[in-house]
């Protein structure tokens, strides 16, 4: 037998005697000892409704009148265990983007969603996160943003 193969079978005769240690003793209880396993945070992909996408918001414009935004692509992943815990990750290069004619553009103020002008982004600080969801139409213009809310 090579060393991994007597490495793995010490390694799977360990397992098997700290199992039958743990599950044959009277006073033990098999729920504390698969108690730390169960903790573990679990993650999974964050909802996003059809034809929307992760942003983070880095700087905003305003350029000849219109609105242009630096914005970076996310993904993003949620606790299962605690749906305040999420986590963004770059999915792409920046890059900067312009806002078709009729753009919804949705900030917070407090618990509440208020509709602005897309120049408003140039001049205003966010209270709450960078973080958008957004849809783009087939010219790569914006036309929809929506402030995402954390606690």
């Amino acid at each position: 037998m090579n060393h991994r193969h007597v490495s793995a079978a010490l390694v799977a005769a360990s397992a098997a005697a700290l199992l039958a240690t743990t599950c044959g003793t009277a006073g033990a209880s098999p729920m504390r000892s698969a108690a730390p396993a169960a903790s573990a945070t679990a993650w999974k992909p964050c909802h996003v409704p059809a034809g929307r996408h992760f942003l983070k918001l880095d700087s905003a414009k305003n350029v000849k009148g219109k609105a242009v935004v630096r914005v970076t692509p996310q993904t993003c992943k949620v606790n299962t265990k605690n749906d305040e815990d999420v986590v963004y990750t770059p999915s792409g290069a920046a890059r900067s983007l312009g806002f078709a004619p009729g753009a919804v553009v949705e900030v917070l103020r407090d618990t509440t969603t208020v509709k602005v002008a897309p120049t408003w982004l140039a001049n205003h600080k966010l209270a709450n996160s960078p973080y958008f969801t957004y849809h783009v139409n087939a010219k790569g213009q914006i036309t929809a943003l929506s402030e995402i809310y954390h606690p």
